[in-house]
This record gives structure tokens, C-alpha cells and sequence, in this order.
């Protein structure tokens, strides 16, 4: 397998001297998804939050990963916590994606925050996608609770912040609408330089039409043909508030009061 690997390094690179190169350390050793590093960094968010998409950013604002990146590479170099029960440790410092609370372990994490009346509705259809008969009124009721608990619960935990962990927040929105200055502030957040070139094609690789298009590839196809329904895709356009137009305004105002408080701080001011 690690061999493999090797081989995909080689078409993935730049060159041989290429920062996938000499930042991925193989043969690594395979460890327990728990057994992590106070070293390594977690990106961590409420689900539908932009997770994947910060995924995809430190596998090529990290690592210098080219175009024919996969999605099995993606998820190689930042593995899932609740996808993989083992991962390669190709680094001293490695990376994670999770939505999980603040623990101990995490001392160092790029917190992404998304507007939770629009990441309701992108988990919405991700059920839906996937063929889960879970209604969107469920949701913004709070009657079904992504990863058992609620939007506004999970970023004022992390709000509190009571291991003191390092965290940079990262706002969804300002990666859609200004992904250049985003990389600039992660890359000084982990303490690596980029030229300007390359910051600009992360967001070129990093672009929802760039995603949507590797989902034509091999493993994508094969991801969603197990877990989506036919025509489905897990990239989805990245449009802001597209709940003002798909959500019931009775529902919309539900989850507002709920979560006025956290809205108002981050987004709306008029729900206070």
C-alpha cells in the first residue's frame, strides 16, 4: 500500500523537491484515529460548516498537492476521526477533521463557524441526498440534532475555550467571498510561507467548481454510489443564504429565537 502511495506522490507533485515531497514522510506509522499529538491540528466545526471544504485547503495549502489531487489522498493526509478507525502518522505535526466539543487533546484548532440558519439546510440536504427521510422542520426545530447537539451550543462551547486551546476562527462566509485573505491568515496560524502564486492556487483548487469536477473521479464515484442516491452530489454550490428562499420564514424565526444570540454576534443583528 505504502508503495502506492509512493506512486501517487510522484503524479501529484510538482516535482521531485515539490512540498508534497518533502512534507509527507512515508513509510509513516499507523496509529489509533484517537492516538494524536499536542503538536497536531484539528479543523473542527458544527456539521455542514465547511469542514470538507478545510479539508481540502490544508491538503494543498499544507502539502503543495496539485490538480490530481483524489478525494482517497484528501482524506489520507487529513483523515475524518469518525470515518477512519486508523491513520498514517506522515508527519510530526498532523492534521484532523472533527466536529467534536473541546477535550484536552485539542491544542491547537482552525474553528470554522457558519451561519447555522444555512447550515441547517445544507445538512438537510445531505440527508436528503443520501436517502435519510429527516424533514427540514425537524432541524430547525431542533427536534433531530446533528451530532447530538445544537448550532449555538456548539460554537459557545468553543467560545468558552475551557482547555485554552490555540484556535483560529474562521468564518464560512469569508472563504466563499475572500478565500485569498483566509489562506493568508491560516497559513501564519500554522507558521507556513506561501508566495503569492501559490496562495492563489490553492483558491483555484480549492473553488466549488474545482471540488464539484473531482467528484467525477474514480473514488468520488465510488463514495457516492455507496452512499448517495443516483444523481446526488456531496458538493453543493456554496451560495450564502439560501435558506431566505428554501426555508418556511416560520421556521426561519424558530431557529432565531432559539439562537439569537450567537446570530446577532456573528451575522444579524435585527434577530436580537
Amino acid at each position: 500500500m505504502l508503495n502506492r502511495i509512493k506512486k501517487r506522490l510522484k503524479k501529484i507533485g510538482k516535482s521531485e523537491s515539490c512540498d508534497a515531497q518533502k512534507q509527507l514522510q512515508f513509510p509513516g506509522i499507523v496509529k489509533e484515529i484517537k492516538d494524536t499529538n499536542e503538536e497536531d491540528v484539528f479543523v473542527i466545526g458544527f456539521p455542514k460548516s465547511g469542514n470538507t471544504l478545510m479539508q481540502h485547503i490544508i491538503t494543498h495549502l499544507v502539502y503543495g498537492i496539485n490538480e490530481n489531487c483524489s478525494r482517497t489522498l484528501v482524506n489520507l493526509v487529513v483523515p475524518d476521526v469518525y470515518a477512519n478507525s486508523h491513520y498514517f502518522r506522515i508527519n510530526d505535526r498532523c492534521f484532523f477533521k472533527s466536529h467534536e466539543l473541546p477535550a484536552k487533546k485539542f491544542r491547537k484548532v482552525i474553528y470554522l463557524i457558519r451561519d447555522g440558519r444555512e447550515a441547517m439546510l445544507s445538512y438537510h440536504h445531505m440527508l436528503r441526498n443520501t436517502g435519510n427521510d429527516i424533514s427540514i422542520s425537524a432541524l430547525f426545530k431542533e427536534e433531530v440534532l446533528p451530532m447530538g447537539f445544537t448550532w449555538r451550543h456548539h460554537i459557545e462551547t468553543w467560545e468558552r475555550n475551557e482547555f485554552n486551546a490555540d484556535v483560529l476562527w474562521v468564518k464560512y462566509e469569508d472563504l466563499v467571498s475572500d478565500k485569498l485573505n483566509c489562506l493568508k491568515k491560516i497559513a501564519a496560524f500554522l507558521n507556513i510561507n506561501k508566495t503569492e502564486a501559490e496562495f492563489k492556487q490553492v483558491v483555484e483548487l480549492t473553488s466549488f467548481k474545482h471540488m464539484k469536477s473531482m467528484e467525477a473521479r474514480t473514488d468520488w464515484v465510488a463514495m457516492k454510489k455507496e452512499s448517495f442516491l443516483s444523481n446526488k452530489s456531496f458538493v453543493r454550490s456554496g451560495k450564502l443564504s439560501s435558506f431566505k428562499k428554501e426555508v418556511d420564514p416560520n421556521l426561519v424565526d424558530e431557529f432565531e429565537n432559539k439562537s439569537k444570540k450567537v446570530l446577532a454576534k456573528y451575522y444579524d443583528k435585527k434577530v436580537q
